[in-house]
């Protein structure tokens, strides 16, 4: 198998982990901002930063971050302007001449004398006697046609234009800058909530999946979460937990995968999981399946002896799990010397060893094998089948064929032979491609 490569993504850091831990236990539920023009940023979470005892830019980033990994979902709450030099929220609208830029200009009504294309406000035309343009110093009457209103209008002191509607700028009270309404920096304030889709996969992420791991570590596995693994189809597959453990021996692997859904899941996702785990060549197969399987991924399961485990059930085999020893055992490169070194070798790692064990297979025959180990992890029971043969001249295919045939009927993938003086090329490398451990020694002591 190929030396996987950690793949992990942002982990949660503890204050984040403490908020969702709160929101879980319903401690926390919604999460709503309160403006505060007093602060810089112009609203805060005080809730957030008394639970976690941060500041309110510490407060927003974690919310910021656990929104952006989909756990907490975000609703529109308000928006509010910034200035874009100095970032403070304490600005002022200003209207100002779209043409100029002047902000001394009048609002009124409007009228547009037509001889002349002279607007003005009302007052402009108002005389002594009677409506006149100023412009051209006719009278403006309304039998002959020669103006029409145009509204409520506004007209610029400084150049003299009239418009519509004032260009709003925007005067920072901290800085006094003018920023044009298209400059002025938005921010959206949100209020937050749990995405309950992922509660499960939450429930399982704080509490059970850490204790697995470390459950995992003191029996001895290297543990790489998110581990990207190449199979052998050449494909690159995701692991969310790969243990591997070497025994000097036998190097045992255990993948686990985690599917979380908001129903049971079904074949399909099983099929997936115990497709990419036969490509990378692991047998030991473990699914935490949140909520739980469908009665036909349960089947499944069980004929391709992938180890189900739902969240109450890790709870239970992590809390009754037999308590490993204080001081860890000291990793001792493996050398076969003499058998009775093997089965002490075996032993000390925590096996329970069997000679000349008399196994019944699947096909119904009876088998002997030299040397059977086995050793319960608490997760998983794992046996390794031992062959040993003797011969005046190295070994041929059918001796190792032989071995491979009987440890395949009782189910057993982990497997070493020790060869008398050693094997021949075809055989080893037959026992290569059937990933056969074999030791080759001259003599056996």
């Amino acid at each position: 198998m190929n030396k996987p490569v950690s793949n992990t993504p942002p982990a949660l850091n503890e204050k984040a982990m403490k908020l969702v831990a709160e929101m879980l236990a319903g401690e926390i539920t919604d999460i709503r901002p309160q403006l505060d023009f007093t602060t810089e940023m112009g609203f805060a979470y005080p809730a957030i930063e008394q639970t976690l005892k941060v500041n309110a830019e510490e407060a927003v980033s974690i919310l910021e971050s656990l929104a952006a990994q989909d756990i907490l979902k975000e609703d529109f709450f308000d928006r509010l302007l910034h200035c874009p030099r100095c970032r403070s929220v304490h600005l002022r609208p200003s209207t100002h001449c779209p043409q100029c830029g002047s902000g001394d200009f009048a609002r009124g009504i409007a009228s547009k004398h037509v001889p002349c294309e002279f607007s003005g406000l009302e007052e402009e035309f108002v005389t002594d006697k009677g409506h006149v343009c100023p412009k051209c110093g006719l009278e403006l009457r309304t039998s002959f046609g020669n103006y029409h209103s145009l509204g409520l209008m506004y007209k610029c002191h400084n150049c003299y234009e009239v418009f519509s509607q004032p260009e709003i700028q925007w005067r920072c009270l901290k800085c006094g800058t003018l920023t044009p309404q298209n400059k002025v920096s938005e921010v959206n304030i949100y209020c937050y909530r749990l995405d309950e889709a992922k509660r499960g996969w939450l429930e399982f992420e704080l509490k059970p999946k850490s204790q697995l791991i470390e459950f995992l570590k003191k029996r001895g596995y290297e543990v790489t979460e998110n581990a990207i693994v190449k199979g052998r189809s050449g494909a690159e597959h995701r692991i969310d937990i790969l243990a591997a453990r070497d025994d000097g021996i036998v190097t045992h692997d255990i993948a686990i995968g985690v599917k979380v859904a908001g129903d049971e899941i079904g074949l399909g996702e099983m099929f997936d999981f115990d497709d990419k785990v036969y490509d990378i060549g692991i047998h030991d197969k473990i699914l935490v399946a949140l909520p739980g399987l469908r009665t036909e991924a349960e089947e499944f399961a069980r004929r391709q002896r992938i180890k189900v485990l739902e969240v109450k059930d890790l709870e239970t085999l992590l809390a009754s799990a037999a308590p490993q020893p204080d001081k860890e055992i000291e990793r001792e490169p493996f050398e076969f010397k003499s058998k009775s070194q093997l089965i002490q070798y075996l032993k000390r790692r925590g096996y329970e060893v069997k000679e000349n064990a008399e196994v019944k297979g699947r096909s119904g025959a009876a088998h002997n094998l030299d040397i059977l180990a086995a050793r319960d992890d608490g997760i998983i029971i794992q046996h390794i089948a031992i062959g040993i043969e003797v011969s005046g001249e190295p070994l041929g295919l059918d001796k190792v064929f032989d071995f491979d045939n009987k440890a395949y009927d009782i189910g057993t993938l982990d497997k070493a032979f020790i060869a008398v003086p050693g094997l021949t090329h075809e055989a080893r490398q037959f026992a290569q491609r059937q990933r056969i451990r074999v030791f080759e020694v001259k003599e056996l002591g």
